[in-house]
């Protein structure tokens, strides 16, 4: 979100890439990871045969969790990958296939923001060099994947991956079905529901950390140790509450844990409202398969969304009107 409200860092524009950029295929998660590993050894420059076998070796991984990992109807190097895990080729094979196949789109599609260039490059594309072809990988790149940020955001593209396939696998992101993303509290999870049955998709800290920037919700400090809030309070439930549930992803924040344990059992002031307002906005911009999820639960427009926020705010603090002020709004 920061990079969104302005603040521009390499953090915060991977992230938006991660999370606001395209998905015809899951192939800029795999890519994204493995330039994170090449640059962590500090290396500056790096060939397609050298970026192949990490980036081929997730994908196949990805495949054998779900076979669809892109919107196409065929791919040559997908099917490549399928090939590999049924051992129809060898690894020789894959790995001509995937510099052949693999690097087509993904090298070129990866640091674009809605058709435009991204405020940060994190390689320039030397792959028609003729004295040293392949990628030339940035001082922004080397940075940040020697930061301290770097697990977080491998955790974070996982977590989105995660989101993805199980909206393609489901149909979510393209009609609203059954199935549903519900909250775990007990294990953190979002939950894929479908009739009794639930199934663990990602861990919700990590499925909403990037759209936080690794901050807390309500005093913006970086967390150490992220809290799964409840905006309006989990104990509206032991109230006759009335109104939407309270336990589901648009009410659902991360704190750090000085501000979870000042607000307590309360509400936040309305003045810091907005803020998670712009956050489920920014959910449904970022679609896969929070966006349907969140529509049905707050509206498909951004005024019904805000009259629904407002109508929700207005119920809690009637039944718990002490509310308290985040740092942010003070």
């Amino acid at each position: 979100m920061d990079y969104r409200r302005g603040v521009v860092t390499g953090e915060s524009v991977w992230r938006a890439i991660v999370l606001y950029g395209a998905n015809s295929a899951t192939y800029k998660f795999s890519f994204g990871e493995t330039l994170l590993q090449v640059a962590a050894t500090g290396r500056t420059h790096v060939t397609l045969d050298e970026l192949a076998p990490p980036y081929a070796k997730l994908l196949c991984e990805a495949l054998k969790r779900h076979d669809r990992q892109g919107i196409a109807t065929n791919s040559r190097f997908l099917d490549a990958c399928r090939a590999f895990n049924v051992d129809e080729i060898d690894q020789d094979t894959l790995h001509r296939r995937t510099v052949q196949y693999g690097f087509a789109n993904v090298i070129d599609a990866f640091p674009q923001l809605s058709g435009t260039p991204a405020p940060v490059r994190f390689y320039e594309d030397r792959r028609r060099s003729s004295t040293s072809p392949g990628l030339v990988l940035r001082d922004e790149l080397v940075e940040l994947a020697l930061s301290g940020h770097a697990p977080v955001l491998g955790v974070e593209t996982t977590a989105r991956w995660r989101l993805v396939e199980t909206a393609w696998e489901t149909g979510v992101s393209s009609a609203l079905l059954t199935p549903e993303l519900v909250y775990d509290p007990e294990s953190q999870d979002l939950l894929l529901q479908i009739g009794q049955r639930r199934k663990s998709v990602t861990g919700v800290v990590a499925a909403l950390s990037g759209y936080q920037d690794g901050r807390c919700a309500y005093c913006d400090q970086a967390m150490a140790q992220p809290v799964v809030e409840h905006v309006l309070p989990w104990k509206l439930l032991t109230r006759r509450w009335n109104g939407p549930d309270v336990d589901a992803i648009w009410n659902l924040v991360l704190s750090c844990r000085p501000c979870n344990d000042a607000k307590r059992d309360r509400a936040p002031h309305e003045d810091w409202m907005p803020w998670l307002e712009q956050r489920n906005n920014d959910l449904i911009e970022s679609r896969h398969p929070l966006r349907e999820v969140l529509m049905a639960q707050t509206g498909e427009t951004a005024t019904a969304r805000h009259a629904f926020l407002r109508l929700a705010y207005r119920r809690a603090t009637e039944l718990l009107p002490v509310v308290w002020t985040p740092f942010r709004s003070r």
